[in-house]
């Protein structure tokens, strides 16, 4: 960074993007063959002001791997043959290790703990075992007889997902029900399917605590065997009280049978929240955990975390102002110039991922396509030199050929392959359930286009063919940070990551090479040369400079951002919601995300927008965000204070007495601390 420093405080605000505004945007030109000449008469600051990009040294890092897949086939497996049949025709012909070593255990009626990095097929891992011991059993299942097996997950793409793994798998039993319960459905359709019987019921836990309270149909009483998947993001979400209230329901509605109840938790990390849900919910675990072989240990937690094998590691130190450009260039590398033509882009909030999603489809989406609309007038004309009846202006066809058009826009979320163009599509949890379902599939069978998308699709998500994972946003934590590459490189496939990174945030990627994470470093300049590239193979190169390319993409975005009203206020909202998400980076990495640091102006420039940041509202939504902050750590200094005078005797007990307290013990005197205190 430069020895001067961003500026601070309101001289940060106010001399950030309007720095370079030097056209004057009521006559701004708007033909293509202006294009250029506008360009040049604009004096932009894209390449001037920027901090210094700091060098990395590279780190001699002892990867932790695991081999994904054993020798072993499901034959060799003591389970059915019509599953390992059904296996097969599934395409599967051999186990990974997750599956080759759990999958026994499970078998025999263990309760299990599994650490597993992500894409190593652990869904099959606790499938299998209970379909089989469901399908073995004396007694026909039926469903009358209700929930046999309960899986909760944390989100509703994994729950759709693993339902749909269960669907598969009980072809080779169709008397065994699987169904889920999701966030987003209509209750009645829900209850109803509850009433019918469901023997496997995966669901989300808000939507399944709601059901245990509402629904007199769905009981626990059956229950045989409880799977907790994706359990550190669960944690993460704040799921914990609801894990336990499922548990307590569960001992309630089966006084008699808890011992008699098979318990698997999974995850790709395992943290003390995980140790400590284990510890309640688990009775003498078998421990699995492929990443550390043969070498079991007592203790859980680690810094190295697994990732596979053929997963590379990147990443890209780019200046605030120039990270919408370059993720621009890296776009149009991968999935116009390249043949990695299906990549997830993570952002940090919902705003974000709205208006990226619309940006890119209107710049992006069809680039380099000639498209021209013809009116309604020509197209007339057109018909009656053709000898057409002319059936005026408004008829059917009209409107059918208009609609036509603007589907072959490309529009995000579509879910329509645009095999010439770029089709960019977006998740996150404001969707309703209808449109998030539809992208989830559209996507997972797409083999080209974006995904842009929040933390709701880090977890479990199986995406097939996607090679590059863009961490525009970077992660929280490292594990987040495992989780989000883990949806490329999935059982055994290559895969890419790369993580933007600012040079005042520099030190994350140490982070990541202390817990044993390798990087390669792409430099900006390169990526940003994919701008150059013709379009059309015949063109001849049009010349210039890579600065001069970048500056023309802002440019673009610039002045559609002041005709599209729409699209402007898409882009002030997220530019506001990233000031208030920087803001609240756990404390563990606010030194590398120091939001007090952060050039508010450049990053306005970095959404395409030209006003100051007082006017976009940053200066607002920052203080408002630092005064909650702010507040919550005086309350829990206030509660810290509290107890410590109560320890001290130095409040009454009264003050702190629990309607549950007999009220008979008293609290020691200890005139010398309250003398102390008092001083």
């Amino acid at each position: 960074m430069d020895e001067s420093g961003p500026p601070s405080g309101q001289e940060r605000d106010e001399s950030s993007a309007d720095e370079d505004q030097t056209l004057d945007t009521a006559t701004m030109p708007t033909s293509a063959e202006n294009e250029a000449e506008d360009t040049k008469n604009y004096v932009s600051s894209l390449f001037s002001g920027n901090p210094e990009i700091p060098y990395i040294p590279s780190a001699t890092v002892t990867r932790i791997s695991e081999k994904v897949f054993s020798e072993d086939s499901f034959g060799s497996l003591n389970i059915a043959p019509q599953i390992v049949s059904n296996v097969v025709k599934l395409g599967f012909t051999s186990m990974t290790q997750v599956q080759a070593k759990s999958i026994p255990t499970i078998l025999a009626g263990r309760d299990t703990l599994v650490k597993s990095q992500t894409g190593s097929g652990k869904t099959l891992t606790y499938a299998i075992p209970i379909i089989h011991n469901l399908m073995v059993r004396k007694e026909r299942v039926h469903r009358s007889e209700g929930v046999l097996a309960l899986v909760v997950v944390p989100t509703r793409e994994l729950a759709l997902q693993s339902y749909q793994w269960f669907d598969k798998l009980c072809k080779s039993c169709v008397w065994v029900v699987p169904g889920y319960l999701i966030g987003g459905e209509k209750k009645k359709a829900e209850k109803a399917r509850l009433r019918k019987g469901i023997n496997i019921l995966v669901g989300t836990p808000g939507r399944l605590i709601d059901h245990l309270h509402r629904t007199k149909s769905l009981s626990l009483a059956n229950v045989k065997y409880l799977v907790i998947d994706e359990a550190d993001r669960l944690l993460e979400m704040g799921y914990e009280r609801s894990l336990t209230s499922i548990i307590e329901t569960l001992k309630e509605h089966q006084p008699d049978l808890g011992t008699c109840r098979q318990t698997i938790m999974l995850s790709a990390t395992l943290s003390a929240g995980v140790e400590k849900l284990a510890g309640m919910s688990l009775l003498s675990p078998e421990v699995i955990d492929i990443s550390h072989g043969e070498n079991k240990s007592s203790q859980l937690t680690t810094e190295a975390l697994a990732t596979p094998e053929n997963l590379t590691h990147h990443y890209i130190l780019v200046p605030a102002k120039l990270r919408l450009v370059t993720l621009i260039a890296f776009i149009l590398s991968k999935c116009k110039f390249g043949d990695e033509r299906k990549m997830i882009i993570f952002l940090a909030t919902q705003d974000m991922v709205d208006y990226h999603t619309a940006l890119f489809t209107e710049i992006l989406s069809n680039y380099g396509k000639k498209t021209e609309k013809k009116s309604s007038l020509l197209r007339r004309a057109e018909k009656v030199l053709a000898g057409e009846e002319d059936e005026g202006e408004g008829s059917e066809d009209e409107e059918d050929i208009e609609e036509e058009e603007e589907k072959d826009q490309g529009q995000g979320g579509s879910g329509r392959e645009n095999k010439d163009g770029i089709l960019f599509q977006k998740l996150h949890g404001s969707m309703t359930q209808k449109d998030r379902s539809t992208v989830f599939k559209s996507f997972r069978d797409a083999s080209a286009g974006v995904l842009m998308c929040t933390d709701v699709a880090s977890r479990g998500l199986d995406m097939p063919k996607v090679r590059w994972i863009v961490q525009f946003s970077p992660a929280c934590t490292v594990a987040d940070y495992v989780h989000r590459v883990g949806r490329t490189a999935r059982v055994n496939a290559p895969g890419s990551a790369i993580i933007f990174i600012a040079p005042a945030e520099a030190p994350y990627i140490q982070m990541l090479h202390k817990h044993k994470i390798t990087l390669q470093e792409i430099m900006m300049q390169n990526v940003l040369r994919s701008l150059m590239i013709p379009v059309d193979p015949s063109e001849k190169h049009t010349g210039g400079s890579v600065e001069a390319a970048a500056t023309r993409f802002q440019v673009k975005v610039e002045k559609l951002l002041i005709s599209d009203q729409a699209l402007y206020n898409l882009a002030k909202k997220a530019y506001v919601s990233f000031v208030r998400s920087y803001a609240s980076y756990p404390r563990e990495v606010r030194d590398m995300f120091n939001f007090k640091a952060l050039h508010l102006g450049h990053y306005a420039k970095s959404m395409g927008l030209r006003d100051t940041p007082s006017a976009l509202g940053a200066g607002a939504a920052f203080r408002a965000k630092r005064e909650m902050k702010e507040m919550r750590e005086r309350k829990e200094k206030k509660k810290k204070i509290q107890v410590m005078n109560q320890k001290l005797g130095a409040l009454p007990k009264t003050a702190f007495m629990s309607e549950f307290d007999s009220g008979f013990d008293s609290m020691p005197k200890n005139t010398k601390k309250k003398g102390k205190m008092k001083r």
